[in-house]
């Protein structure tokens, strides 16, 4: 009688379903199909909206508990670096829905869906880190660096540390997040090795150190130019390639650089030449001999093969290449009638003649007296007057003056008036306390009557020529 009421059932549920499917597969078509539950919570019948308010209420209620030594502290799913996605929590109740078969398994059975969580490893990690700090369990790296000096790389060595199992932290969160349950967990922590040993700093170090060993020199010609140990250090590059030291290698925009920088020292600028002409246009007077320059051709050629030559493990020698830079002159015509003064001035150039033999200043515009010849005093046999040609290059128009004397005593002097400086510490300049001139007794200086040297000091402003002869 028992098997018989058995089959009967079975023959009558399919006709019942038959009769009664459609009603049931419609009424439960925006629903949650029965004996859904999430998080042991039954949400069978509930909406999506529904559903999605259950599981915000959860996922606000399940935070965790963590206990560590001493410390004990409560944080939410997010604060710990996992999200529960509601939509797709959502989705994965409502998946059941288009299936035939899972609406009548809906009426026998119960079905209990997890939660979807995604995780944010670097919030996970950053607690990891606080809970093993707050341990005092925190390990090291091993380093490689510039010692003091910088001209070797030293190791600092690894330390070892421990980080948190993840049985007792990361896998208690994701249980309560994808369960949708409040947890406690009791940290415990396990041997955690430094991601750069000891003996890979020291080999690194090895190979840095035997690059900056290797000689790199480039010739001009006349001298060799060697890189400093220092120096060689600076090129010298340890990447780290995600937490493992990569091989020591070279810069090559550092190498480059130091090449151009001693190229830029030997590299020789033209001198511009200065020449008179009289009015047929021969040369007269040479006052500065042109000279043409060189400038470096080879640079980034060297440097690439320093470069190359340090990567192999092999020193470099190499040599520079030069361009010439041609010289140019400057050419200026002699007024006529100063091919044979002391200073070939152009027509119209304003000069100042200072005959230390005759111990007289003349003031000229190109080859004509426009002032003088006065009498002056110029230095002392002890302190003379240099000689030469000279430009002014700074005014004062009172003044005290400080220098030493032949026997190495100091002097002082106030209240110099009209001071035009040629050359150094030497000018012409008023000497009020003198009551004669033509002679040599000063320190250095052309020493005017007051009223000369303002004439003086207003004629030639700075870039004036100032020629002292004998």
């Amino acid at each position: 009688m028992r098997r018989n009421a058995l089959l009967a059932g079975a023959i009558a549920l399919p006709m019942a379903l038959g009769g009664v499917g459609t009603a049931y597969a419609a009424h439960y078509q925006d629903r949650a199909l029965p004996g859904s539950s999430l998080g042991g919570v039954a949400v069978g019948g509930m909406t999506r909206e529904q559903v999605a308010d259950v599981v915000r209420q959860r996922v606000e209620a399940a935070t965790v508990t963590i206990r560590s030594g001493a410390e004990t502290r409560t944080e939410s799913l997010a604060d710990l670096g996992y999200d529960v996605d509601v939509d797709a929590t959502v989705e994965a109740i409502f998946s059941a829905n288009g299936s035939w078969s899972s609406y009548a398994r809906s009426l026998v059975s119960t079905r209990e869906v997890r939660a979807v969580v995604r995780t944010d490893e670097d919030i996970t990690d950053e607690v990891v880190t606080q809970l093993v700090e707050q341990a005092d369990k925190v390990g090291r790296d091993a380093t490689v660096a510039l010692g003091p000096k910088k001209a070797k790389f030293v190791v600092t060595p690894a330390v070892p540390g421990q980080t948190v199992d993840p049985a007792t932290f990361q896998d208690v969160v994701a249980a309560a997040a994808e369960g949708l349950e409040p947890a406690t967990a009791t940290v415990s922590f396990v041997e955690d090795e430094p991601d750069v040993t000891t003996a890979a700093a020291e080999q690194a170090a090895e190979v840095a150190n035997a690059i900056i060993a290797r000689d790199v020199s480039i010739s001009d010609g006349d001298e060799a130019h060697a890189a400093s140990t220092k120096t060689k250090a600076s090129w010298v590059t340890i990447p780290t390639e995600g937490d493992v030291l990569g091989a020591p290698g070279v810069d090559a925009g550092k190498v480059k650089a130091w090449v151009e920088k001693v190229a830029a020292e030997v590299a020789v600028e033209p001198t511009k030449g200065l020449r008179y002409l009289d009015a047929a246009g021969e040369v007269r007077k040479v006052m500065t001999e042109a000279r043409d320059g060189r400038k470096v051709a080879n640079a980034p050629a060297l440097a690439g093969a320093a470069v190359q030559a340090l990567s192999a493990g092999k020193a470099y020698d190499g040599g520079f290449e030069f361009d010439v830079v041609d010289a140019t002159w400057e050419e200026r015509r002699i007024a006529k009638g100063a091919e044979n003064l002391a200073y070939p001035a152009a027509e119209g150039e304003k000069w100042i003649d200072v005959d230390l033999g005759k111990h007289t200043m003349t003031a000229y515009v190109g080859a004509k007296v426009v002032y003088g010849p006065v009498a002056m005093v110029s230095g002392a046999a002890e302190t003379p007057t240099v000689t030469g040609t000279y430009h002014v290059y700074y005014k004062n128009p009172l003044m005290t003056m400080r220098g030493q004397n032949a026997d190495g005593s100091d002097y002082e002097t106030e209240n110099v008036p009209y001071s035009t400086f040629f050359h150094r510490g030497y000018a012409l300049h008023g000497a009020p306390w003198r009551s004669s001139f033509g002679y040599a007794a000063s320190h250095g200086c052309v020493n005017l009557p007051v009223s000369i040297a303002k004439w003086v000091y207003d004629f030639a402003p700075v870039g004036t020529p100032v020629t002292t002869h004998f």
